[in-house]
């Protein structure tokens, strides 16, 4: 039964779809610190913020059973990715659901900074008529410059021009021909920053973007240049930038977001050319509802079938693809435990190969099933989430490959794994397209279902060998499910796959291993 904990005042609409959702229980409380988290967070399978609480490490160091974080709005720089990724917990956000809404709130600013109307009012509220002193400035023929061109970047785009506004853009992973769909001209942040009349920032806050526009940028700014920021602290520098208001070198500032929030050592007090408000680019009735209720469905289909929609540390994977996906998922997890039983000694490498068309296109997914299924047998918490990055964190290196030209199964996964003592190569495929089968171990074909309990072994290609082998295992009161026999070449190396009902112990095995012509028994479960 998946437990549901909200954080942060989530709206009673997205309340409403765990609450409604079969079977799922919700808890809602107010926003935690992390040690308050950490405390509490184990017991849960999903967690749903805003932006108050604060998902650092410390509040994931005992993860529990949480599988997922969602965040009721775009940024997520509040979770700490790493951790959670390296927990195995998704972490989804809803990028959309505010977009309209910080679009909005952005030519508020912009409008307010441009007609003095905060200080105007404040100045008619104290019984004053300044009106000589509140002379505004016209956005109607000026340059507009947006520095990051998603989804609020291209609504301010697409409003500017209804305003009048000529419109620039730097945006490096924006290609041309959507910037003249939008009707942008793509231009270096250089550029921008000296030909705008007025900047607004709408980019995620990275290593790159942190401190992005400081003291050196403004000082190549216009004058009469406005700066709003409404996307995320840091990426521009405050301080710097109250240097620069108050020595006029630019002409204004409205900011939303700030490098602490709430706002600690205020640098712009006593500036009478900034508008700051707290955070309330996305809090309008009708953002907070849409992120909500968005982000309970993600997490209620993730928590029922798996389905990955807008996670920002995974590739997302919808419920239709997840199902279309569902045996090659299956085969390539039996083929990671496969190779972890079967190979020998300490793992360098693996290698995934796709040979022919697997009917998709991101092999993501697949190969993060394979990783999984190897490092499942050593790491019970493992899952597709944190697979690759546990795999790298261990120091064993990974390929992935693709060859788009059939084999002889038409589509086949090869995995190879490399030890300090041997190297092995697996191939699986799916026969009518979802019937999994181990179809080759090295150069030796195969056709074998991978599951339960498995012994393999290898031996010349002799008489009798099979008949011996078989007749242990009889004594031994084994039941055997299914046999698959393959070889080189005749009188060459052959390899004898057995599935069975149980195990096999010990000296059953080393019975096995002494026969005649028998070079070694290898026992794996799938």
């Amino acid at each position: 039964m998946p437990k549901i904990l909200a954080l942060d005042g989530l709206s009673e609409e997205g309340l409403d779809v765990f609450r409604k959702a079969p079977g799922f229980e919700l808890d809602v409380l107010p926003p935690q610190k992390p040690a308050e988290l950490a405390a509490i967070i184990g017991k849960y399978d999903g967690l749903v913020v805003r932006s108050a609480t604060k998902v650092t490490p410390e509040a994931l160091k005992n993860p529990g059973r949480l599988r997922v974080i969602g965040r009721a709005g775009a940024g997520t720089d509040n979770i700490d990715k790493n951790a959670a990724t390296a927990a195995g917990i998704v972490v989804m956000n809803t990028p959309g659901g505010n977009t309209i809404s910080t679009c909005e709130h952005t030519f508020a600013l912009m409008f307010a900074l441009c007609r003095n109307i905060p200080a105007a009012h404040a100045s008619m509220m104290a019984g004053r008529w300044d009106r000589s002193k509140f002379m505004g400035a016209e956005v109607f023929g000026k340059t507009l410059g947006i520095v990051g061109v998603g989804r609020i970047g291209g609504a301010i785009a697409k409003r500017a021009q209804a305003f009048g506004m000529k419109v620039i853009a730097f945006d490096p992973i924006l290609n041309s021909l959507k910037a003249e769909s939008l009707g942008v001209e793509l231009v270096s942040i250089d550029e921008l920053i000296e030909r705008a009349d007025f900047i607004t920032v709408h980019a995620p806050k990275t290593k790159e973007t942190d401190n992005m526009i400081g003291a050196a940028q403004f000082k190549r700014m216009k004058k009469s240049c406005r700066i709003i920021n409404c996307a995320r602290g840091g990426i521009i520098n405050e301080q710097d930038l109250a240097d620069a208001l108050r020595d006029k070198t630019i002409a204004g500032a409205a900011l939303d977001v700030y490098t602490t929030e709430p706002l600690e050592k205020n640098p712009f007090l006593g500036l009478d050319n900034i508008i700051t408000t707290p955070h309330l680019a996305a809090s309008t009735d009708e953002a907070q509802l849409t992120v909500a209720v968005d982000v309970a469905h993600q997490m209620v289909d993730y928590l029922t079938t798996g389905a990955i929609v807008n996670a920002v540390n995974v590739p997302s994977l919808d419920a239709e693809t997840r199902a279309k996906l569902g045996p090659q998922l299956y085969l390539g997890e039996k083929l990671g435990k496969f190779q972890a039983f079967y190979t020998q000694g300490r793992p360098e490498e693996i290698t995934i190969a796709y040979h022919g068309d697997p009917g998709f296109t991101d092999t993501y997914p697949v190969t993060a099933a394979i990783v999984c299924g190897f490092l499942t047998p050593t790491l019970e918490t493992v899952n597709m989430v944190s697979a690759p990055g546990v795999l790298k964190d261990r120091g064993i290196i990974s390929n992935e490959l693709r060859h788009p030209e059939p084999s002889d199964y038409g589509f086949h996964i090869e995995v190879t794994v490399r030890t300090d003592k041997e190297t092995v190569t697996v191939g699986g495929t799916l026969f009518g397209g979802n019937d999994p089968r181990i179809c080759f171990i090295d150069n030796v074909r195969m056709d074998a279902v991978p599951e339960g309990w498995m012994v393999i072994c290898m031996n010349d290609d002799k008489p009798l060998v099979l008949g011996r082998i078989t007749t242990i295992i009889g004594e031994a009161k084994v039941n055997i499910a299914n046999l698959t026999l393959g070889r080189d070449k005749p009188g060459g190396t052959a390899s004898t796959l057995i599935n069975l009902d149980g195990p096999l112990d010990g000296p059953t095995l080393e019975k096995i291993r002494q026969s005649p012509h028998v070079r070694q028994v290898r026992l794996i479960n799938l």
